[in-house]
C-alpha cells in the first residue's frame, strides 16, 4: 500500500506561477500541497522583479530629487548610493517573503521543502520528505540562468542580476547585453540602474529594436530616453570576444570595441525542467526546454498542468501568475483560460516605459488591420503637473471591430497609461467604449480617453 501523502492539487515551484497556482487551488476549496526547494517567492522575489524593482524606485527616487534640487526646491546628493540601496532591497524583500508565507499558511496551503520529481503521472518524489499523491499537479519550476560564453572574457567579469544585487559600488564600465526572453525588459532596467550609480554603461541590442513592446518607429525615442542619463545604445550588436579591458562587439557596421570593467548577462534565461524526471510522467519539454500547455495551462498528459517561465511563453512574472491562477484554477476543477496577449510589461527605467498587445509588425503577421492614434505628453495637464516631461502614448484598435489590440508608452505616467489599457483589452473593449473613460484631472489616463475618441471618432 502506498505511504504517499494524498492532496487534491500539488504545485511544484514557489515563484510567481507556483504561489498563484496554489492560492487559487485553495481558494476553490483544493487541498494544496507546494513543493519549493528554497524560500517560496522564487526568483522574481528574492532575484529580479522585486529587488530589481525596489532598486529603481529608489533610483527614480534620486533622479526627482536631483532635478527638483536644480530647480532650487530641495538640496540633494550627487551620487546613488548602491550599496545601501541594495540594503534597503534585501530588507524589503525579507519583509515581502515573510508575507508571502503568511499568506499560504492562512490559506492552509501546506509548504513543502525540497527537490519534486515524477515517478508517474499523480505520483512525486520529493528529497527528504517522501512522496507526495495527487490528483492534479501543476509544473511551475521556473527558468534557469544560462549566460554566454565569451572568448576572451574572464569568469569573474561576466554577472548575472543578482551578483549586481549584492554590490556596494558600481564598476567603472559595463556592457549590458540585452534581448532575452522578456523582449530586453531587464537590460533596459539595469542598464538604467548602473548608469545612475555612476557606471559608464553600453547597451548590447542583438537585434534591430531596444524594447520588443515597441513598434520598429518609436525605437530610436527609447535611445533618445537612455542618452541623458549616459547609456551608449548599440543595436544589431552581440559580443564577440574580450581583449583585456575591452569586449568587442560585432555590428552591421564591423567589429566595435567597448570599454567593459564587466559583463551583464541581464536576461539570459532558459526554461528548465531539470531534476523532474518528466519522462516518469509521459511529457516531454520541447527543443528549447519548455513545456507546451494550451490556453487553459494544459499539458498533453491529463492532470498535469504548467505555468509560469517552464511553458517558455511570455516569461514574465506578471504572465506567470496569470498562468498559475488559470492552472491552479483548472487543477482545481475549473475551467479558465489565460488570456497572457493582455498582460502588461512595465519597464522601471527613469522616464517610465510600458507596453502591452501587438505591436503594428505583430498585427500585420497576423493580419490584422490596424488604425493608431499616437500622442505626444507635450502641454498636457498631466505632464506640466508632473515636472513637463515629453513623452509619447500609442494605441492600436483592430479596424474592423475596433476592439483595442495594443498600447505604448513612454515617459511618465506611461505604467498608469498601459495598465489601464491592458485592462480594457482584458475585457475585450472597443475604442468607441475606451473613449467614454472619466479619468481625474489632471492624471495621464485623459491622454488614454482622448487616443480612444480619436480612434472612434
Amino acid at each position: 500500500m502506498s505511504t504517499a501523502r494524498r492532496f487534491d492539487v500539488a504545485v511544484i515551484g514557489g515563484g510567481a506561477a507556483g504561489v498563484a497556482a496554489a492560492l487559487e487551488a485553495a481558494r476553490l476549496g483544493a487541498s494544496v500541497a507546494l513543493v519549493e526547494a528554497e524560500r517560496p517567492g522564487g526568483s522574481c522575489v528574492h532575484f529580479t522583479c522585486i529587488p530589481t524593482s525596489i532598486l529603481l524606485d529608489a533610483a527614480e527616487g534620486f533622479v526627482r530629487a536631483r532635478e527638483l534640487a536644480v530647480a532650487g526646491v530641495l538640496a540633494a546628493g550627487e551620487t546613488l548610493q548602491l550599496g545601501r540601496a541594495n540594503d534597503r532591497a534585501r530588507a524589503l524583500v525579507r519583509s515581502l517573503a515573510a508575507g508571502l508565507e503568511t499568506s499560504l499558511r492562512r490559506a492552509r496551503v501546506e509548504v513543502v521543502a525540497g527537490h519534486a520529481s515524477f515517478r508517474e503521472p499523480g505520483l512525486l518524489t520529493v528529497a527528504g520528505a517522501g512522496e507526495l499523491a495527487a490528483d492534479a499537479i501543476v509544473i511551475a519550476i521556473g527558468a534557469r540562468w544560462e549566460p554566454p560564453a565569451i572568448p576572451g572574457l574572464p569568469a569573474d567579469r561576466l554577472v548575472t542580476p543578482d551578483v549586481v544585487q549584492s554590490w556596494r559600488e558600481p564598476p567603472p564600465s559595463c556592457l549590458v547585453l540585452g534581448g532575452g526572453p522578456s523582449g530586453g525588459v531587464f537590460a533596459l532596467e539595469y542598464a538604467t540602474l548602473l548608469a545612475l550609480a555612476g557606471s559608464a554603461v553600453t547597451l548590447a541590442a542583438p537585434g534591430p529594436g531596444i524594447f520588443a513592446g515597441f513598434d520598429a518607429d518609436l525605437q530610436p525615442l527609447l535611445a533618445d530616453l537612455l542618452q541623458p542619463l549616459g547609456i551608449t545604445v548599440a543595436t544589431g550588436a552581440s559580443p564577440l570576444r574580450a581583449e583585456g579591458e575591452a569586449v568587442i562587439l560585432a555590428t552591421a557596421a564591423g567589429e566595435r570595441p567597448v570599454a567593459a570593467a564587466c559583463v551583464l548577462a541581464a536576461d539570459p534565461r532558459v526554461p528548465s525542467a531539470r531534476g523532474l524526471a518528466l519522462d516518469h510522467a509521459g511529457l516531454a519539454p520541447g527543443a528549447d526546454g519548455a513545456i507546451p500547455v494550451d490556453e487553459g495551462c494544459a499539458t498533453a498528459v491529463p492532470g498535469i498542468y504548467a505555468a509560469g517561465d517552464i511553458t517558455g511563453r511570455g516569461m514574465l512574472s506578471s504572465t506567470a501568475a496569470v498562468q498559475g491562477r488559470v492552472a491552479g484554477a483548472n487543477a482545481a476543477g475549473d475551467r479558465r483560460r489565460a488570456r497572457i496577449s493582455a498582460v502588461p510589461v512595465l519597464v522601471h527605467t527613469v522616464p517610465p516605459v510600458a507596453a502591452v498587445g501587438r505591436t503594428a509588425s505583430d498585427a500585420q503577421e497576423a493580419g490584422i488591420p490596424l488604425a493608431t492614434a499616437t500622442l505626444g505628453f507635450e502641454g498636457t495637464a498631466a505632464s506640466v503637473a508632473r515636472g513637463g516631461h515629453p513623452g509619447l502614448l500609442r494605441l492600436h484598435a483592430d479596424r474592423r471591430t475596433g476592439e483595442i489590440v495594443g498600447a505604448q508608452a513612454a515617459g511618465p505616467g506611461a505604467h498608469e497609461l498601459v495598465s489601464a489599457a491592458a485592462a480594457l483589452m482584458q475585457a475585450e473593449a472597443t475604442a468607441d467604449q475606451a473613449a467614454a473613460l472619466v479619468a481625474w484631472h489632471p492624471s495621464p489616463l485623459e491622454l488614454l480617453a482622448e487616443a480612444a475618441r480619436r480612434l472612434a471618432g
